[in-house]
């Protein structure tokens, strides 16, 4: 279900209120009208505001996800808000937020989906054209659906549309048949390379088709042209990196083997264009992913978690904090042993809440683990993203793979932490923005630091 089929307004509500709770009280309003459940406005506001005390739901960016489960006959119903001059939110360093989406969300729906709903409306929320068309000055009601066709559409005029597909035809079809000639088992495309899909007419019944993207809700999940969609992270990366990211991602869904040949389809997104093409032999080019152990994710770990902390990584790297570079690990899954030698170097920021407030799949979290990021120490995380602690020490006490020159303590605790224990780790260097993926005591994948990001994405609603 993509969060479009859940909107209740197919405009989005003009905030007249600067207060947080008073701009809650304009979207209940508008919701439970929407809803035809006006008798249930004050529980509902009343549930919202004592969310909001325990952990805050601003996500950075201008954007805030406030939400709430309650007893619903739909699973999700959603509406957006705007305020042109600001609200608000008790957010680090003062930020406002300029979108609200307000979420309500069953209480008898799977915690896993509703985590899922919030990442996917952040991801569509946090494009930045996406903002700029909710934000933009106009005489008539901002129309949501209007929003959604041309972001799946990424405003391309058909010039340049048409040029895109007289690039990247030859290419695809140069893919079809190298496929045929390595026999290879799967394709795998970048889609976030190009601003169409017609790349899937193009491909259909090819081979399996991989599809990695940040943005999901460009595609219908239950196209049959489609065998699987992959949630990559939303920072730029080299042609290398996304081939990386797409591998082990696949890898962690069981999508692919080690036995097979992917022949792997990707481009440059600032053109919209496919220029290249790669095709690798899985255990030839990755047999470091299988080191000491025939799979790539320890058995406790959820694909989806990987997903989400390779992102959070990616973008740590990236932006930093406050223009300043950070460092930090992630430590996760095999919780039990991993705490034996773990020592916290503060008080456990996040002791005492639970695990709903504490899963790292929601959103709202992203902001506060980067404003922890900066303390010395690890995260330690559940196989299921459930955050246990941060500023951690480690002292593992089996020593690692000897590590390449130029790597620090930090590297050196992740590997060994990875060593003794069956976690993975991930660490970001402060130095030079480096992810690194370590397993077993070794690497396991370095994805270096994008350079090509622009900034005004992310400072604009700072």
């Amino acid at each position: 279900m993509s969060f479009q089929d859940c909107l209740k307004a197919p405009f989005v509500v003009e905030l007249k209120s600067e207060d947080k709770t008073d701009a809650f009280k304009e979207l209940v309003k508008a919701i439970c009208k929407a809803m035809n459940v006006a008798h249930k406005q004050k529980s509902i506001l009343e549930e919202i505001v004592k969310r909001e005390e325990s952990a805050s739901t601003f996500i950075g960016q201008g954007l805030a996800i406030p939400h709430v489960r309650i007893a619903a006959k739909e699973d999700f119903s959603i509406i957006v808000g705007r305020s042109m001059s600001g609200i608000k939110y008790d957010a680090a360093r003062g930020a406002l937020a300029y979108i609200v989406v307000l979420v309500i969300t069953n209480e008898k729906t799977d915690n896993a989906l509703h985590i899922q709903m919030l990442s996917e409306i952040a991801a569509f929320f946090k494009s930045e054209t996406v903002r700029n068309q909710v934000l933009a000055v106009s005489d008539s009601p901002v129309d949501l659906f209007e929003i959604i066709a041309q972001a799946n559409r990424k405003g391309v005029d058909e010039k340049a549309l048409k040029a895109s597909k007289r690039a990247s035809g030859p290419l695809l079809n140069c893919a079809i048949d190298l496929a045929k000639d390595v026999k290879a088992e799967a394709f795998m495309v970048f889609a976030d390379c190009v601003r169409e899909n017609d790349f899937l007419d193009i491909l259909k019944n090819k081979a399996k088709l991989i599809v990695v993207t940040s943005n999901k809700t460009r595609f219908d999940l239950a196209d049959r042209r489609i065998a699987a969609c992959i949630q990559s992270p939303s920072f730029t990366a080299s042609r290398t990196g996304q081939i990386k990211i797409g591998i082990l991602l696949a890898l962690s869904r069981n999508l692919i083997d080690n036995a097979d040949k992917v022949v792997c389809i990707s481009g440059n997104s600032k053109l919209g264009v496919f220029d290249t093409v790669v095709s690798l032999d899985v255990a030839a080019e990755y047999e470091f992913f299988f080191t000491n152990a025939p799979a790539i994710l320890p058995s406790d770990i959820k694909p989806e978690v990987l997903e989400r902390i390779l992102g959070l990584a990616g973008e740590i790297a990236v932006e930093g904090r406050e223009g300043k570079p950070l460092g930090t690990i992630f430590v996760i899954g095999d919780t039990n042993t991993v705490n034996k030698y773990v020592t916290q170097l503060i008080i456990n920021p996040f002791r005492g809440y639970s695990e709903a407030e504490r899963n790292i799949l929601d959103p709202a979290l992203a902001e506060t683990l980067k404003e922890f990021a900066s303390i010395d120490g690890a995260f330690v995380i559940t196989g299921d993203g459930i955050i246990l602690s941060a500023g951690s020490y480690l002292r593992p006490q089996l020593d690692a793979e000897t590590l390449p020159s130029g790597l620090g303590s930090r590297h050196v605790a992740a590997a060994g932490i990875s060593a003794c224990t069956n976690a993975l780790s991930i660490t970001i260097s402060e130095s030079t923005g480096m992810v690194t993926l370590f397993k077993n005591g070794a690497i396991v994948m370095t994805i270096s630091k994008p350079v090509d990001r622009e900034r005004s994405t992310i400072q604009k609603y700072i």
